[in-house]
């Protein structure tokens, strides 16, 4: 019995090595940016709260994962901008007189809270963090942002759960995971820099800049397994009302292997958009959203695997809704 628990155990966490040093499983990344990449935090021009659902191999009942992401990213300090804190002139006359702005009056310092919740079977999962970035304008519409988060998450298996056949018999080593808990708790510190403009984007992460294990315990918990990360995408308006918006993030692992998304996107008039990716682990998601308005946005995507997993994965579904606050200008987001 011993023997099978330790295997199980062994299971459980090689199942769960892809969550570890948290980054969201999401057919729809590019909706949680700042977790990825903390530089992206406050490129936004207004207060983005988001709630994310995914429902994950469905095939598995009611034991398939679930996770649960809500992030609200915020703008601690605007960019000076004439327009908005002077009386109107010519156009002409405000865009010379904002080029005469100091460019330390164009900053922008961003903030970003994310708490997150996952549950697989007998392993739960709950944590949350901080983000910070500042953006400093290299350009008349470019800029370059670096950010600093910090993490915390809680992953606990709920022994009490696990099944051990008709008429087990005691063993050792479950009633002292039963006594003493199996729960792990890390402190996970990344940063990151970002170039980008309304037309293009380009950043690198480092993810585990700190990583602590603050508890742990007897069963085996899986270590870091992503290092670093890379965003890229560009913007090509096809006409006055569609822009196409390719894309890729692509995730280092620990044996310096890229696992990369590949994306395209089409916006039509900022009100409707679609798109697919091709994920190189054999999976493909199919994406459609919708800006209801300046200030509310649904979006659903579907994942399916191509792969050795697909008599068991049969499909994860991915439910995201964003409310934009204080959006006075009426922005859309950009092309991340």
């Amino acid at each position: 019995m011993g023997k099978f628990l330790r295997i199980l155990f062994l299971c459980i966490t090689a199942s769960t090595a892809t969550l570890a040093q948290y980054v969201p499983t999401s057919g729809q990344p590019f909706q949680f940016a700042p977790i990825y990449n903390p530089a992206f935090a406050g490129v936004e021009g207004y207060k983005d709260l988001k709630f994310a659902y995914r429902y994950q191999w469905t095939a598995f009942g009611k034991n398939a994962p679930k996770f649960i992401n809500l992030s609200y990213t915020i703008r601690l300090k605007e960019p000076f901008d004439l327009n908005m804190n002077s009386a109107r002139t010519g156009t002409d006359d405000q865009e010379k007189k904002n080029e005469e702005v100091p460019n330390i009056k164009k900053t922008i310092h961003g903030f970003s809270i994310n708490v997150f919740n996952e549950s697989f079977g007998v392993l739960k999962r709950l944590g949350g963090g901080l983000t910070y970035a500042f953006h400093y304008p290299v350009g008349k519409k470019a800029r370059l942002s670096t950010g600093l988060s910090v993490l915390l998450d809680n992953t606990r298996i709920d022994v009490n759960k696990l099944y051990l056949g008709i008429n087990a018999q005691p063993d050792p080593f479950y009633e002292s995971m039963v006594a003493s808990g199996v729960s792990h708790t890390n402190l996970n510190v990344r940063a990151g820099v970002l170039l980008y403009s309304p037309r293009y984007y380009v950043g690198v992460s480092y993810l585990p800049l700190v990583n602590k294990d603050l508890k742990t315990s007897e069963a085996a918990f899986s270590d870091t397994f992503y290092t670093g990360s890379l965003q890229a995408g560009v913007s090509f308006p096809a006409s006055a009302v569609v822009d196409v918006k390719p894309s890729v993030l692509a995730l280092l692992q620990e044996n310096n292997k890229l696992v990369i998304d590949y994306s395209v996107k089409i916006y039509l008039e900022q009100k409707l958009w679609f798109g697919v990716t091709y994920r190189d682990v054999k999976s493909a998601v199919g994406m459609v959203g919708f800006n209801l308005s300046e200030r509310l946005a649904a979006s659903y995507s579907y994942e399916f695997s191509s792969g050795g997993m697909q008599q068991f994965s049969s499909g994860s579904h991915d439910l995201v809704l964003a409310l934009r606050l204080n959006n006075l200008k009426r922005l859309s987001p950009q092309i991340w």
